[in-house]
């Protein structure tokens, strides 16, 4: 399984990315909780305020959002651990987005598959070429 983030500025531009891969196979919600608790990790070790996450995995942004305790699961226990980690950030939110504006983390998902350990880009990686906001292919 992969992961793909990106950080971009107030203005929408590219400001890091990273990928990062992880063994083991886990159903798509589990991932992407994952994906949202890597992302929670990775924006407190850079100490990034102010910041709202797009996801485009409905069930996760929502069950994240939820007052409510999660259910007692692995998919649970992930959103437990990321609210543990976002109570540091009361300036966050998470927020859904529909698949096509999330593209260039689909594509650098695709890309951590090819890297062993965790890679972060200051500019877009080569192998990642993005013609707009929204399309970007590998």
């Amino acid at each position: 399984m992969g992961f793909g983030m990106v950080i971009r500025d107030s203005s929408g531009a590219h400001f890091f990315s990273r990928t990062l891969a992880m063994p083991g196979v886990y159903a798509p919600e589990e991932g992407e909780a994952f994906g949202l608790f890597e992302a929670l990790s990775w924006i407190k070790e850079l100490d990034i305020r102010n910041v709202e996450i797009e996801m485009d995995a409905r069930v996760v942004v929502c069950a994240f959002n939820s007052r409510e305790s999660s259910s007692i699961s692995v998919f649970g226990d992930i959103i437990q651990a990321c609210k543990n980690v976002f109570t540091s950030y009361p300036h966050c939110k998470v927020g859904w987005v529909k698949r096509q504006a999330n593209e260039l983390a689909h594509n650098l998902t695709r890309v951590a598959r090819d890297f062993s350990s965790p890679f972060v880009w200051a500019e877009l990686p080569a192998s990642v070429e993005c013609h707009s906001y929204t399309s970007c292919t590998c």
